[in-house]
């Protein structure tokens, strides 16, 4: 399964490095993609994690979610 994130306020390939590592420190996320220019994250999962998860991580990491959609 796989989640598409719309992420606000990332401004450099530092922020987007930051919010990689974060979700990918989540349980059952296997791996995430992290596009500065389309503002968003396209994260695999292993198992099933809330939407609230993964926008907690994404706020954690200083940015805001727009958006999550299932793939």
């Amino acid at each position: 399964m796989t989640k598409r994130i719309q992420i606000e306020g990332m401004s450099c390939e530092h922020c987007a490095t930051r919010v990689k590592k974060m979700l990918e420190s989540l349980d059952g996320v296997s791996s995430a993609e992290v596009s500065l220019a389309d503002k968003s994250a396209v994260v695999t999962l292993e198992t099933d994690v809330p939407d609230r998860q993964l926008r907690d991580m994404v706020y954690d990491a200083g940015y805001d979610v727009t958006a999550i959609t299932a793939q």
